[in-house]
């Protein structure tokens, strides 16, 4: 790499460091923010030398790619590699920039050993990219993906006039990987997805290419190939499936299972439990086991987890497990009551297992692995909400986000109590609709309070776009990022007691008028909490910009300037009506401010300790 690929990823890296929890639960609030804000103005700084350092040396040469020398592409091909490493990415945008340039210089060149490896990493970090927008039900990378995997697998008719070993890995890889540019949800691409996967199939056991080129990781390839087959389980579950597809997928969850247990004796560990299930499942489609016996299968994998295990295995024993043990009662709706006092135990121990990760273990992972299991989370009048589950489980999993969302719930409770005060004629119509509390301020005071809570909690799913940005925001990760409200609307649709508060997730980032913002889908005459989510989308604004984490200029601002921006927005991107109260409540807004963030963390510590009150 030249010095400042070096300089770059280096200060990724101290950005990660800098923008992780703390290593313990601090006890001095006071001294923790004060550090914090010092790790904020490191970070801030870091950002903007290494948006120099793009803008200065590494967009010229992008801009002009195909007149790059063949040392500079070495070295861009490295810079890239150290950016994505596996799912574990430093900065995935700028490695998908790289790759792209690299795909159109290899063209130009006619390189096809360069192009046919490019092609695999581009589409692998388009991969990685749909990964996150699909929290969002979005598939917008997947075509392009099915065009870089389907051009490189294509190479397959010129195998023998590529004698470059790892090339020819490659294509192998690729054959296998275009199986993932197709959604087993979408008929037609589930078809797709069916086909490339056999097509593969075909390839990787034919002697004739192991013969060729030996020195390829065929087992590796086989095993990989029957990981992806397994996924075809969600067919069999939506009962679309064929019994060839039955069959096939049969075959590769035992394959799986056996090649895990055997890597286990040979290491002398646990098989990962996420094998263990598929097959357990598998067996359950084909008729081997009845509902009764696959959930007894479950319960007894699950009462031998180990509590402290916090290793990915070990959240698939907490979390995972208990998300499809949902799934899979819901067969059999008797179930559902049968074995009630089974799941609630799970959730149970599920809290307490949250409560006890270390505060900088896994903590993405763990919050990703906590709202996928929502999804099958089934919600019982006497056991956990919900919505609990997502206010004091979720969300103080993050302490800097978590005090964001506390700044923007309490901001807008206080505007709401001014409105109610000196503008009621605003709410009117508001008390008595179905969609919220029917009572009278306090319970719309506190209907408000959650909606601000609640409001983004779509960016949980998309936080490396948020947090972890180490430079200027590219257009595509602006794009991406505006995901998260359909992923937060479609997260707080599932349930009765979060369903309430989806206008403020999907709406909040919608300017008043209908002229600017997002999405385009939110339409506020047909928001019947259209004042409420005004209120939020001001609080929200305001909030972010009191902290340089979460605007995008990277930068904290004072009330003041934070007053004037709204004041600026007032009738296009704001409600007038709200926004005139601001002025009126900037003395109100700085004693709070003085200590708001202080409760905050203080809360979400109380949290994180344990003295949770709702879910223990």
């Amino acid at each position: 790499m030249k010095a400042y690929q070096e300089k770059y990823v280096e200060n990724l890296k101290r950005i990660m460091s800098l923008s992780g929890a703390p290593e313990e639960i601090p006890e001095d609030i006071g001294r923790f923010m004060q550090e914090r804000r010092k790790r904020n103005a490191e970070i801030a700084a870091i950002a903007e030398e290494n948006t120099e350092l793009l803008r200065r040396n590494l967009m010229p040469v992008l801009d002009d790619i195909v007149s790059a020398s063949e040392e500079e592409t070495a070295q861009l091909e490295d810079f890239a590699a150290h950016l994505l490493q596996g799912a574990k990415y430093l900065d995935l945008l700028l490695n998908y920039m790289i790759r792209n340039a690299l795909v159109a210089y290899a063209r130009k060149h006619e390189d096809r050993n360069m192009l046919i490896r490019q092609l695999y990493h581009t589409g692998m970090a388009l991969y990685y990219m749909q990964q996150i927008i699909s929290h969002a039900d979005r598939n917008d990378y997947r075509w392009k993906m099915s065009m870089l995997f389907g051009e490189a697998a294509s190479c397959i008719k010129k195998y023998d006039e590529i004698r470059d070993a790892d090339t020819r890995g490659y294509i192998h890889r690729a054959m296998a990987n275009l199986a993932l540019s197709y959604s087993w949800t979408i008929p037609e691409e589930a078809d797709r997805k069916i086909r490339a996967i056999r097509r593969s199939f075909q390839v990787l056991t034919d002697p004739r290419y192991h013969e060729k080129t030996p020195e390829l990781p065929w087992d590796l390839y086989l095993y990989k190939s029957h990981q992806e087959r397994t996924t075809a389980m969600q067919l069999l579950r939506l009962g679309e499936a064929d019994s060839l597809i039955v069959r096939e997928v049969m075959e590769s969850a035992e394959f799986v299972w056996k090649k895990q247990l055997e890597n286990s004796r040979k290491k002398g560990v646990r098989p990962s439990l996420r094998w263990m299930l598929e097959y357990d499942i598998a067996q359950y489609h084909c008729g081997i086991l009845d509902l009764f016996q696959l959930l007894n299968r479950m319960e007894r994998a699950y009462m031998d987890r180990e509590e402290n295990d916090f290793s990915m295995n070990g959240i698939w024993n907490h979390i995972y497990l208990p998300a499809f043990y949902a799934v899979y009662m819901t067969d059999d709706p008797s179930m559902v009551r049968k074995k009630k006092k089974v799941l609630l135990f799970m959730y149970g121990k599920m809290v307490d297992y949250v409560q006890r990760t270390p505060n900088n273990q896994l903590n993405g992972t763990l919050i990703d692995s906590l709202l996928q299991s929502f999804k099958s989370f089934i919600e019982y009048p006497d056991g956990i909400q919900a919505r609990d589950f997502l206010l004091d489980l979720v969300v103080c999993r993050d302490p800097d986000v978590y005090v964001y969302l506390n700044l923007t719930a309490n901001i807008s409770r206080m505007i709401m109590e001014e409105a109610l005060e000196r503008i009621p004629e605003e709410l009117a119509g508001m008390p008595g609709r179905e969609d919220i509390p029917r009572a009278g301020a306090e319970e719309l005071l506190g209907f408000t309070y959650e909606c601000g809570m609640l409001h983004d909690i779509g960016t949980f799913l998309f936080s490396s776009l948020v947090t972890l940005s180490a430079r200027s925001r590219l257009q595509e990760e602006e794009k991406m990022y505006t995901c998260h409200v359909y992923a937060g609307e479609q997260i707080l649709s599932r349930f009765q007691s979060t369903k309430k508060y989806m206008p403020a997730a999907l709406g909040h980032h919608r300017w008043y008028d209908g002229e600017g913002g997002y999405p385009e889908e939110y339409h506020r005459e047909e928001d019947p909490c259209r004042q409420v989510t005004d209120v939020v989308a001001i609080a929200s604004f305001l909030a972010g910009l009191l902290d340089s984490r979460f605007n995008d200029e990277k930068a904290e601002h004072s009330l003041k300037e934070a007053l004037a921006r709204v004041e600026q927005g007032a009738g296009t991107r704001f409600s007038p009506a709200f926004a005139a109260l601001l002025p009126k409540m900037e003395e109100k807004l700085e004693a709070y401010l003085e200590r708001g963030a202080a409760e905050a963390y203080e809360k979400a510590f109380q949290m994180l300790r344990g003295d949770r009150g709702k879910l223990s």
